[in-house]
């Protein structure tokens, strides 16, 4: 049977987004491992008292579904949940969070939200889900209807290199098309962080010393990334495959927030994602520490 975490509903109410709480125990358990992940697109706010339950619900999900679940955070900007002010002043969003937001379905129904591999289906039919929907739509994307872990269609391989005088990551893909897709498909890199210190509103108290983590500080190759035919054809393991290799000088050019003197780098993981140009949906997702 499918593994299925127990839920409390929403109600479908825009206005009761984020408050209730999750908890264990989970109702089944498939003993299988399954093969694909699944990539969360968390969009939230440092002045979104309602945000921390997502972050929350996340922690419950990456314990059960392990290294199955990938996770960042997406603060959008153009919406008070965002804001910078005296007692929240650390700014972080970013253009690209912005695109993505909007491309997902804005903020118009509230945070936080999140997507789910970017499949439809969401609120109004959008790529964007409640947070007491991630758990099932996780599930639908593990498994099949019979709970048989469904086989991945794209594998990857990712090295890293960083030069610390000039701050220089250079990364090399290695991708094999295990299975046919149709369609086109995009290779993303991304850098997200862990461990900012600063301000976070939580229910009616604000943490002052609350820890952001898998905040999405920039993109590597563009918002949406590279088409893999613009990538080297490899033979990789007896598969038809790509190579593709970047760099990207990691300063003020690079995100708003890092400075000639940011040396945060251990903290760091580089996200990898292929996903349908067309649909969007993401087939596969890889993370690693960008230091070892």
């Amino acid at each position: 049977m499918k593994k299925l975490l127990s839920l409390i509903s929403s109600f479908a109410l825009i206005i009761t987004i984020s408050c209730d709480q999750i908890s264990p125990p989970y109702t089944e358990q498939n003993t299988q491992e399954a093969e694909k992940t699944v990539l969360i697109e968390k969009f939230t706010g440092h002045q979104c008292s309602n945000c921390p339950d997502a972050t929350r619900k996340l922690k419950e999900l990456k314990e059960y579904y392990g290294e199955n679940l990938i996770s960042i955070a997406i603060h959008p900007g153009g919406t008070e949940f965002t804001e910078t002010d005296l007692n929240h002043p650390y700014d972080f969003t970013t253009a690209s969070g912005d695109i993505i937001m909007n491309d997902m379905g804005g903020t118009i129904f509230g945070l936080p939200l999140g997507t789910v591999n970017r499949i439809s289906g969401g609120i109004s039919n959008t790529k964007l889900w409640l947070k007491d929907d991630w758990s099932t739509q996780i599930d639908n994307l593990l498994y099949d209807d019979n709970g048989n872990i469904l086989e991945k269609n794209v594998d990857f391989e990712i090295t890293t290199s960083f030069e610390e005088i000039n701050k220089e990551l250079t990364i090399q893909t290695n991708i094999n098309i295990l299975n046919n897709l149709e369609g086109t498909y995009n290779l993303c890199l991304i850098i997200i962080e862990d461990g900012i210190i600063s301000p976070q509103d939580d229910g009616e108290e604000t943490i002052e010393d609350y820890e952001h983590n898998h905040i999405y500080r920039c993109s590597v190759n563009g918002t949406y990334g590279e088409n893999l035919n613009n990538f080297d054809i490899v033979g990789l393991q007896g598969q038809s495959g790509y190579q593709a290799t970047h760099s990207i000088i990691l300063d003020e050019s690079a995100n708003k927030n890092w400075t000639d003197d940011w040396n945060n780098i251990n903290n760091c993981s580089l996200i990898a994602y292929i996903y349908n140009s067309q649909s969007l949906i993401i087939e596969h997702t890889e993370k690693i520490p960008i230091t070892y």
